[in-house]
């Protein structure tokens, strides 16, 4: 690993979880999964501080102040070993600027989310060097009766279970979940309907092929938002991350046109003659269609590079999902199917 990355210490049976909004806040329109997500790691040995200030208010200033304050009440509080964020949404960039990282740097801590948290993982590891993960959110651990099993059992063997030894091969789902919970795309908050699941997809190699380099990345439109600044990741030999997030509705898949521009943004930095491999996340709405289609636009925008691909695996607006501990070294390897974490995650 790095020589200056800081690797946050494992959680604890005992540990305080602290939940924080950063971007979009649902604390106050879905009370019933956060509590359901509260209570599961409560039955799990760990306590749950949910640090939110109330809804936001005042200026636009003043509302990311507010979010920025609640994030440095978590990186601060002694009590605090893990922070889960709520949800994603659309505002976290707004946080960049603003954020202390001499703070962070000196209280670090796990740090999990994803969506348009790529945002702050983008700008926790470059000014504050710290580790974080890219994972599930509280929404995910608040699905009814409990959350998927393979989310939360594999968000523990990332960030709690054999701290100080290898991620080792990370597992595939055998069922996914094609349409969202009621509560998350509006039709009903309080709903309690289990979630539909029917066999996986399998991970598909677009291109075959061995590489090993550091995981970087997260969604495509946010990462995007970095690019020019200094939060963007040095992604020079790299595994580059990338999933797409939902359209225009929640749930929808964004347009392919859409994602196919953003992917030529990526060309066009230069990070495809950087990375020595490609991580594609499940598509939302995925359809053997759909991955034709996605796949020859990949392909193309790749032209010219010689990395490996691979698709559809489980990570991020998909469910369930893997923990990616960032910033931490893997190894893809077609002719074996797999992809392998080969340092540890957390430390004792």
């Amino acid at each position: 690993m790095s020589d200056d990355t800081i690797i946050p210490r494992a959680l604890k049976k005992g540990d305080t979880i602290a939940f924080v909004s950063p971007s979009t806040r649902f604390n106050d329109i879905l009370p019933a999964v956060f509590s359901r997500a509260a209570a599961y790691l409560e039955s799990l040995g760990f306590h749950v501080k949910v640090i939110f200030h109330g809804p936001l208010k005042g200026s636009f200033i003043e509302n990311i102040q507010q979010r920025r304050d609640e994030l440095h009440e978590a990186f601060a509080d002694t009590e605090v070993k893990a922070i889960i964020c709520t949800s994603g949404g659309n505002h976290a960039n707004e946080l960049l600027r603003h954020l202390n990282y001499e703070l962070i740097r000196a209280n670090p801590k796990i740090f999990c989310g994803y969506s348009d948290i790529t945002n702050l993982h983008g700008a926790l590891l470059t000014q504050a060097r710290l580790r974080t993960f890219y994972g599930p959110t509280s929404i995910e651990l608040g699905c009814f009766p409990r959350p998927l099993e393979f989310s939360s059992s594999h968000l523990l063997t990332v960030v709690h279970d054999a701290p100080g030894e290898p991620v080792g091969a990370f597992p595939r789902s055998r069922e996914w979940a094609k349409n969202l919970p009621s509560f998350v795309t509006g039709k009903d908050a309080n709903s309690k309907e289990p979630q539909e699941l029917s066999s996986s997809p399998p991970w598909k190699w677009l291109r075959p092929g061995k590489a090993t380099g550091r995981i970087l990345g997260g969604v495509l439109t946010s990462l995007l938002d970095l690019a020019g600044t200094k939060f963007w990741p040095d992604f020079n030999g790299a595994i580059l991350l990338l999933e797409s997030s939902f359209g225009n509705n929640v749930g929808d898949p964004v347009p392919l046109t859409k994602t196919r521009y953003q992917l030529a943004d990526l060309a066009n930095i230069g990070v495809f003659d950087q990375i020595h491999g490609l991580v594609f996340g499940r598509l939302v709405g995925q359809s053997d269609e759909m991955d034709k289609a996605f796949a020859e636009i990949l392909l193309g925008q790749c032209y010219g590079t010689n990395f490996p691909i691979v698709m559809n695996v489980d990570v991020g607006h998909t469910d369930p999902v893997l923990t990616i501990p960032l910033n931490s070294l893997i190894r893809m390897d077609s002719e074996k199917d797999e992809l392998v974490g080969l340092e540890p995650s957390v430390v004792e």
